[in-house]
């Protein structure tokens, strides 16, 4: 079997996107899982955190499923639609679109280019919700926000935030990795707690407009980015620093920056502006064989421009954070 795909990136949280509104794959459920265990694996031909199924939409311009690496099936990625995003956006040569994703619906438009020569979209979020059951978390509350989770950790306090997919966010001083991969993975095997798991967020401030975020993935791991995790930290940070709701910060990660406004209305109703990159690092074909594991790669272009331009902004980010 061949199948045509791009490997791209948003903040450097990388992804194998598979094109199914040009062709017809057939997909059965399991092969998505197969597949997303099998190419994602970081010792094999491709690697990455998940796959980009890019489907047709009754309702939207175009649909997007993904499958982590470890085969489940998130509701939302941030990273992720914006390569949905600018892919349909390119192939139906339009700047603006609308995608369908699990649970919600999102417009994607093509704005300035973040960093010269690094392709750029902006999504509209307006699925925030703090209500304990929409993650779910089980607590003893309906909402939970800067409070202790002694399951967790005795010392840190988290904010418990959706974005259709479930988040929790913790503000540091320092990152100690040690124990961001402990509660992240407390966070994922404490049932009682969080009976679907969640993203576990760790923020330090870098100062009024800016913050530096990283994150424990559901069904990942630590990861470079989690797009979904950076807008629930800003969010949390708005909480915790009301002056800046409505002003665009800066959220800088180990893959890159985006920057994200949060909005909030008189009936506590929020939205957000999410603006990052939507990268292409190089298009090819894969050839499997009967049990989908990976043969070969072939056909294999690279997207030299994007790369170098992503490379150059991704040091100067960099240097931004060494400073702090």
């Amino acid at each position: 079997m061949k199948i045509d795909f791009i490997k791209c990136h948003g903040s450097g949280n990388d992804f194998i996107l598979i094109d199914e509104i040009s062709k017809d794959y057939c997909f059965s459920e399991e092969n998505r899982i197969t597949l997303a265990q099998n190419l994602c694996k970081r010792d094999g031909l491709i690697g990455a955190d998940g796959i980009l199924f890019v489907q047709k939409s009754n309702s939207c311009d175009g649909k997007m499923r993904i499958f982590n690496s470890d085969g489940s099936e998130p509701e939302m990625c941030g990273n992720g639609l914006r390569c949905v995003g600018r892919y349909v956006i390119d192939l139906l040569n339009k700047k603006e679109i609308t995608v369908e994703t699990m649970k919600a619906e999102y417009t994607v438009k093509l704005v300035e280019d973040v960093f010269e020569g690094v392709k750029t979209v902006e999504i509209e979020i307006n699925t925030v919700d703090f209500k304990v059951n929409s993650l779910p978390v089980v607590h003893h509350k309906d909402t939970l926000i800067f409070e202790k989770i002694p399951a967790l950790s005795e010392d840190l306090s988290f904010t418990a935030i959706s974005i259709t997919n479930p988040h929790i966010v913790a503000f540091v001083n320092e990152f100690n990795m040690d124990e961001i991969v402990c509660i992240g993975e407390k966070a994922n095997s404490t049932k009682e707690v969080f009976p679907k798991g969640v993203n576990a967020n760790f923020v330090k401030i870098l100062n009024e407009d800016s913050i530096y975020v990283k994150t424990f993935e559901r069904g990942v791991g630590i990861t470079k980015s989690c797009g979904t995790g950076m807008t629930s930290s800003t969010i949390a940070y708005c909480l915790k620093n009301t002056s800046m709701y409505g002003k665009e910060i800066k959220v800088y990660n180990d893959g890159g920056m985006i920057k994200i406004a949060v909005s909030k209305d008189t009936n506590e109703n929020y939205t957000v502006r999410f603006i990052g990159n939507g990268s292409y690092v190089y298009k090819a074909v894969v050839n499997l064989n009967e049990n989908l594991d990976t043969l070969s790669i072939s056909n294999k272009y690279e997207v030299t421009a994007e790369v170098k331009s992503y490379d150059e902004f991704l040091k100067y980010t960099q240097s931004v954070i060494s400073q702090k």
